[in-house]
């Protein structure tokens, strides 16, 4: 059981890194950049967010340089994406996948930003700064990088919120003496769940 768990862990995060990674090759391609560019913004997308909290934390290797393989893997995706028409990033099927992923990808990396924070000894409020931290700063630099006023910072369904909200919920999970695997499924099922109820009925914060 546990085992299975981990598997399906893995391949969360693989979907995670894929969907993010998707948003900065179709802003890219937006903006005209060549493959490099296109590269360079989908590894800033998926990795970003980990990369700053790594530093903040004093976390070595970085997130991304342990894992080599991604970085390849989204070199290959770069290239297989690159050239694909707008038609193809238009399409409603294609959204709502990616859509999903990315929730579940915001899930996923804020849920270990927070637990990465906590083993360091961070306190509760530092913890889920550095959740929200983890699953959000890649779509923001990814943003500036692009010249757009980041999203997250607009007054859009949740995003943020639900990255932050998620986070306490693992850590209070952790504070009850609930196991960090099972702390983790829950918190990503919830993040991931207030993200699309939240896109499917345009919740935002009040001001």
């Amino acid at each position: 059981m546990i085992f299975s768990q981990i598997h399906a862990l893995a391949l969360v995060e693989l979907f995670g890194v894929l969907a993010f990674a998707f948003t900065g090759i179709i802003e890219a391609r937006k903006k005209g950049m060549d493959l490099i560019g296109v590269y360079t913004v989908s590894m800033i997308t998926a990795f970003g967010g980990g990369t700053v909290r790594d530093l903040m934390i004093g976390h070595y290797p970085l997130y991304w340089v342990q894992h080599s393989g991604y970085a390849l893997m989204l070199l290959g995706f770069a290239i297989a994406a690159a050239p694909l028409s707008a038609v193809f990033y238009e399409n409603s099927i294609i959204t709502k996948v990616f859509v999903t992923l990315d929730a579940l990808g915001l899930g996923l990396f804020s849920t270990v930003g927070a637990s990465m924070a906590h083993q360091v000894g961070c306190d509760f409020y530092i913890s889920i700064l550095l959740g929200v931290v983890t699953g959000v700063f890649g779509g923001i630099i990814r943003d500036i990088i692009c010249n757009e006023i980041p999203n997250v910072f607009r007054r859009n369904e949740l995003y943020a919120t639900c990255a932050a909200l998620g986070s306490a919920v693992f850590l209070i999970c952790l504070y009850f003496g609930i196991d960090e695997l099972p702390s983790t499924l829950v918190a990503i099922a919830f993040t991931t769940a207030l993200r699309i109820i939240s896109i499917k009925y345009r919740v935002k914060l009040p001001f």
